[in-house]
């Protein structure tokens, strides 16, 4: 059997595996697996099952992804989430569109503490769309600003997006966590002023929202997706219910359920501790990076230790089981989501073996090198690619199937794998909010009750502003490459 006939078996049997709802590791290593029996011998597969999740998860280099989990998830539950929502509503209320401009920078703020679009867009969607639909806001548009704004926690450091690509691409991670920044800030001030203009069309009645908003949860209550089960990503245990008074308050359950109170409720102290907390730990991240008194991962490090101290510091006041709840359910899910993502890095490492055997990553370089085209043409192409990807694939499985195809070959066209990578990230955000996947999306509907496809509706718009940011860092690379140049070292 020929190795493109091998080639074509294993990745229909990948697709396949995909389809039939397989877990993404089990897919990759069962799919690269079959490969190297076929291209070679049973014996071979054995050794190199026996062999890869130790010299994978070996890596230090990956460390610094359980320590950026872990801060994730104790901002996840320091309540940090309503605390910001109400700070920028306060200060941006008085503009147009302004309780849609707050979500933004409250996810902007909460994805640099939690480096995750699928906590930001589900934790910040329990507070803000019910306060949103209060004002008038239709539906559809508040799913929407949310699904758009939590695609900013895989660009703004902490990334485990980006160090996963760091690690496929062998680039210097701690160049690439800081090129995401000046990316990050230009897409939530795109879609800022996206909704500064759309603002100008919104009634700010709050009786007349809240009654928008009675009426559908009197009509059944909040739904988790198109069939009312949990969509993909719902990690709520409770429904998120408006109350009569328009406020949001989300059940709370002993499974960790995080508590998101009423945002009147957030005093002007609390809210100035949560700033100060993502400061300090944005500032421990940056820091470490360009001063080198610690590396990466030791920053990584510290950042969740700062977050240990917010999350205890925060929750004391409910009493020491309370907090030790939170705790422990914070460590329970670091290890879920570690032990899932390292899974998955296995699996790749099974999968890329076999295709460095088959040579495919040199022949794909080759064939691109060869086509008579302007190689920014071959870029918006590839580009492209991943937006059709994204609408069928989650965020891992195309990171993997496509950086180490992809970024060799755009290297060898001349340009910088720094800002290529970024241009990677902001297509994959893309994919994260495009049906028929768009998990963010799916995320949101679970936390807020509107239902996908009023959420698809609502985020289509700022799909256009999404591409309008990936034109702007296309014509302007010092966008990306600006920052990671003044690291020294």
């Amino acid at each position: 059997m020929s190795p493109d006939t091998i080639l074509l078996l294993v990745i229909v049997l990948f697709l396949v595996l995909l389809a039939c709802e397989t877990p993404v590791a089990w897919a990759l290593a069962a799919s690269g697996a079959l490969g190297i029996m076929l291209l070679r011998s049973p014996e071979m597969v054995t050794s190199l099952l026996g062999n890869s999740p130790y010299r994978t998860s070996s890596n230090y280099t990956l460390a610094i992804i359980p320590m950026y989990v872990l801060l994730g998830m104790f901002a996840l539950h320091g309540r940090l989430a309503e605390r910001l929502y109400r700070v920028a509503s306060r200060a941006l209320h008085r503009l147009p569109g302004g309780l849609g401009i707050a979500t933004v920078c409250a996810c902007a703020g909460f994805a640099a503490v939690t480096g995750s679009s699928v906590a930001t867009a589900a934790t910040i969607g329990k507070v803000s769309i019910g306060e949103m639909r209060r004002f008038g806001y239709p539906p559809s548009l508040a799913a929407g600003i949310v699904a758009a704004a939590g695609t900013l926690g895989i660009l703004i450091p902490p990334s485990v997006v980006i160090v996963i690509y760091g690690v496929l691409a062998q680039e210097s991670i701690a160049r690439l966590l800081v090129a995401g920044i000046i990316p990050g800030l230009l897409s939530a001030l795109v879609y800022g002023l996206f909704i500064l203009v759309l603002g100008r069309n919104i009634r700010t009645d709050p009786e007349a929202g809240l009654r928008g908003v009675l009426d559908s949860t009197a009509g059944g209550g909040a739904r988790s997706g198109p069939t009312g089960a949990n969509s993909p990503g719902d990690t709520s245990a409770g429904d998120t219910a408006t109350a009569a008074a328009g406020t949001v308050i989300a059940a709370t359950a002993d499974d960790g359920q995080i508590e998101l109170r009423d945002p009147e409720s957030v005093t002007r102290l609390q809210a100035a501790r949560a700033l100060i907390w993502i400061g300090v730990v944005f500032a421990v991240v940056v820091t470490g990076i360009y001063s080198g008194l610690f590396t990466v991962i030791e920053s990584g490090a510290i950042a969740a230790l700062v977050g240990l101290v917010m999350l205890l510091s925060e929750n004391m006041a409910d009493g020491l089981r309370a907090t030790s709840r939170k705790l422990l359910h914070a460590l329970v899910e670091t290890a879920s989501v570690t032990s899932m993502t390292f899974s998955i890095l296995i699996g790749a490492t099974i999968l890329s073996t076999f295709l460095v055997m088959t040579r495919v990553p040199m022949r794909f370089t080759d064939w691109v090198l060869s086509l008579d085209v302007p190689p920014l043409m071959i870029l918006v192409a590839l580009l492209l690619t991943l937006i059709l990807l994204g609408m069928v694939l989650e965020t891992l499985s195309i990171l993997i199937i496509c950086v180490p195809l992809m970024h060799p070959a755009v290297t060898a066209l001349g340009f910088d794998g720094i800002w290529f990578a970024i241009l990677v990230v902001k297509m994959i955000e893309i994919g994260m909010i495009t049906p028929p996947v768009g998990i963010n999306v799916f995320v949101v509907s679970a936390a807020s009750g509107v239902t996908v496809e009023k959420a698809f509706r609502g985020v289509l718009p700022f799909v256009l502003a999404e591409l309008c940011v990936v034109a702007l860092l296309i014509a302007f690379p010092w966008l990306v490459t600006w920052l990671p140049s003044t690291i020294v070292g």
